[in-house]
C-alpha cells in the first residue's frame, strides 16, 4: 500500500492503511526533499540523497527516497545497505492471464515494508529451511520485487535472483535478503515473486495458456533493465542466479533468445534435471486436476474457485504423483513457444558468457528426511531405485555403496543415488556441455553436513552461506547446532568468490584458494567444506562419503 499526501503546509501527513503518520518541517524543506536535494534543516536528519529519521510503527527508522518510472518510493538504511521492498513490477490481469504493465502512483509509495508472495501452502521443505513464508501476507496480486543497494549512485552489478520452491512455494522471502550482499558495496541484489503452480503453470486448451511464471519472471526483469541504474545498478551488468527451480528459470533464460543477451554471467545452483512438460502431459495434468476436484466446467471453475481449494488440491494431485524415492513435480513451464523443449542444448546460446553452477552432497537428504519410509528403507526397496536408475549395473553399484562406507544404511544409499540422478549429474552434464561451447565454468560442491538427523549436506543447506543473513534463518532446523563462528568464515569466503564473480566472470580472488575452471572434458568443482579446495570430479556415479547422522 503507498504512502499518500495528505496536506503540504508545514507539516506532510502520510497515510498507511490506519496509521496517520507526520513529517514535522517547512514547506520548502518538503520540496527539497521530493527534488532530491540533501541537507540537515529544522532538527530533522538529512543524510545523502534525502534519507530522514521516519517513526513507523512507534520505532525510528532511517529512510531514504528514491523514484522509478512508476513514482516515488521511501525505503529505509539497514546498517549499510538500503533496502526497498514490495515494489510493484507488475499489474495483476486476472487469474490465468498474463501481468499488466506497472500503474504509476501519485505520492510516496511506502516500501520499507514486506511485500505479499503469491498463494502457497507450506513448504515440504520447511522440515529443514524452517517455516519461511509463516506470518507472509499471500495474494493473487503479488507482483512485487524488493531491490537491496548500498547505495543510490553507482554503477554496480546487479544479481538478479530467482528463489526456489519446487515450482509451487517460495517468494522475495527474508531468507533470501540480500542486504549483507548489498552491504558489501559490490553489487545491487534484486529478489522477486512470480506465480506459483497451478496458479502460474497451468496449460489447458480453452482455459490457460500456460507459463505465467515465465511472463512474470520476463516482466520483472524488464522492470529492472529500465530501473536498476536508478538505485546504483549497471542494467548492462546483470547476473542471472537461482537455486533449484530458480536454477531452472535461470538456465530457461540463459536459452532464451530474448533474454539470452541481456545478462553477463549466471549463477546455477541446484539445477533439477527436468525437462519442461510436453503439451500432451501439462493437459493430461490439468485433467487430473479437474477430475479430482470434479469440475464440469473448468474455464469456469478453475477461475472462479477459492484459492485455498486449488491449493489444497494440488498438494493432493502432488502427493498422488509421489513414488519411494522421488521428488514429485506437477505444474511447470510447459515446452510451448518462448520455453524450448532441450534446454541442455539451448542454454549453449549463453555461452562464452562465464557460468557458475554447483550442488550439495546429499541433495535429497532434505526431501527424504522426514519421511520415515525412507530413512528406514530396506535394501530391496533402495535396490529397486538403483535398477530404475542404473540398469542391470544397479546391485553392483549398490553393494559398492555399501562397502565404502562400512556401518552405512540403505537409506544413505538412496540420498546418494537420488542427489546425483536429480541434481549432480545435470549439472556436470550442464557445466561440460558449456564449457564445450566457450564459457569459462565455476563447478561447486557445498559439503557442510546439517546437525539435524538423516539430512546430511542437504538441498538449500548453502542458501544462508552464500547469503550471509543467518538472522534470517533463526528457526531453520537445518541450522541447529551449526558453529556461527564456523558459518560466518565459510560464508564470508562464499560470498566473496560469489562477488568476484558477479563483478568480473571469475570467482578468484586474493587470500582465496584457487578455483579451477571446469574443462570440456573435466569437471572441476569448488569443495566447500571444512577445508576449501578444487577436485576433479570423477564421472559417472560413485560412492562419496557416507551422510552423516
Amino acid at each position: 500500500m503507498s504512502l499518500r499526501p495528505r496536506a503540504s503546509c508545514g507539516v506532510e501527513r502520510y497515510s498507511r492503511g490506519r496509521d496517520d503518520i507526520s513529517i514535522v518541517f517547512p514547506e520548502k524543506i518538503a520540496d527539497d526533499l521530493r527534488s532530491d536535494n540533501t541537507g540537515d534543516r529544522a532538527g530533522r536528519v538529512c543524510v545523502r540523497r534525502t534519507a530522514v529519521w521516519f517513526p513507523i510503527k512507534g520505532r525510528l527508522m532511517q529512510t531514504i527516497l528514491a523514484s522509478c518510472e512508476q513514482g516515488e518510493l521511501l525505503g529505509r538504511s539497514v546498517d549499510g545497505a538500503l533496502v526497498f521492498q514490495d515494489i510493484p513490477y507488475a499489474n495483476d490481469g486476472g487469474r490465468y492471464r498474463d501481468c499488466l504493465p506497472p500503474a504509476s502512483w501519485q505520492g510516496v509509495r511506502d516500501c520499507t515494508g514486506p511485500a505479499p508472495v503469491f498463494p502457497q501452502l507450506p513448504s515440504r521443505l520447511d522440515f529443514v529451511m524452517g517455516p519461511t513464508a509463516q506470518g507472509v501476507q499471500m495474494s493473487e496480486d503479488a507482483y512485487r520485487l524488493n531491490v537491496y543497494t548500498p547505495s543510490l549512485a553507482g554503477n554496480l552489478p546487479v544479481l538478479f535472483w530467482i528463489h526456489g520452491g519446487g515450482f509451487v512455494t517460495g517468494g522475495a522471502l527474508p531468507c533470501y535478503s540480500g542486504t549483507e550482499l548489498a552491504r558489501s558495496g559490490r553489487a545491487v541484489v534484486v529478489t522477486f515473486n512470480y506465480r506459483l503452480g497451478i496458479l502460474g503453470n497451468l496449460c489447458m486448451p480453452g482455459v490457460a495458456a500456460g507459463n505465467f511464471s515465465v511472463t512474470d519472471i520476463l516482466r520483472a526483469l524488464d522492470w529492472v533493465r529500465s530501473n536498476i541504474e536508478r538505485f546504483g545498478g549497471n542494467p548492462e551488468a546483470i547476473t542471472f542466479a537461482g537455486q533449484s527451480a530458480g536454477a531452472w528459470y535461470t538456465r530457461m533464460l540463459m536459452g532464451m533468445k530474448e533474454t539470452a543477451g541481456l545478462a553477463r554471467s549466471a549463477a546455477v545452483l541446484s539445477l533439477p534435471g527436468l525437462p519442461p512438460l510436453l503439451p500432451e502431459e501439462a493437459h493430461r495434468i490439468a485433467s487430473d486436476f479437474c477430475a479430482l476436484a470434479e469440475f464440469h466446467d473448468p474455464a469456469v471453475d478453475l477461475r472462479n474457485a477459492p484459492v485455498q481449494v486449488l491449493l489444497d488440491l494440488q498438494a493432493r494431485l502432488l502427493a498422488s504423483r509421489a513414488g519411494f524415492g522421488t521428488v514429485p513435480v506437477g505444474f511447470m513451464p510447459v515446452a510451448v513457444n518462448r520455453v524450448a523443449a532441450d534446454p541442455v542444448k539451448q542454454s549453449l546460446r549463453f555461452a562464452p558468457k562465464p557460468v557458475m553452477i554447483g550442488w550439495t552432497r546429499h541433495e535429497t537428504g532434505s526431501f527424504f528426511a522426514s519421511n520415515p519410509a525412507a530413512v528406514d528403507a530396506t535394501r530391496s526397496m533402495v535396490e529397486r531405485v538403483f535398477h530404475a536408475e542404473l540398469g542391470e549395473a544397479g546391485t553392483r553399484h549398490y553393494e559398492r555403496v555399501m562397502q565404502q562406507r562400512p556401518g552405512s544404511t540403505p537409506y544413505a544409499a538412496l540420498v546418494e543415488l537420488t542427489s546425483y540422478a536429480i541434481f549432480k549429474r545435470p549439472a556436470i552434464e550442464a557445466a561440460g556441455s558449456l564449457a564445450k561451447a566457450g564459457s569459462d565454468v565455476y563447478g561447486y560442491q557445498f559439503d557442510i553436513a546439517s546437525r539435524q538427523p538423516h539430512v546430511g549436506a542437504g538441498h538449500c543447506f548453502e542458501l544462508p552461506f552464500a547469503f550471509g543473513n543467518f538472522d534470517d534463518w533463526t528457526d531453520a532446523p537445518m541450522l541447529a547446532g551449526t558453529s556461527r563462528a564456523f558459518a560466518n568464515d565459510l560464508s564470508g569466503m562464499m560470498r566473496s568468490y560469489l562477488m568476484n564473480f558477479i563483478e568480473t566472470g571469475d570467482p578468484n580472488g586474493d587470500d582465496l584458494p584457487a578455483w579451477t575452471r571446469c574443462g570440456p572434458d573435466r569437471i572441476d568443482a569448488m569443495h566447500f567444506a571444512e577445508w576449501v579446495s578444487c577436485y576433479t570430479e570423477r564421472p559417472g556415479f560413485s560412492a562419496p562419503e557416507t551422510l552423516s547422522r
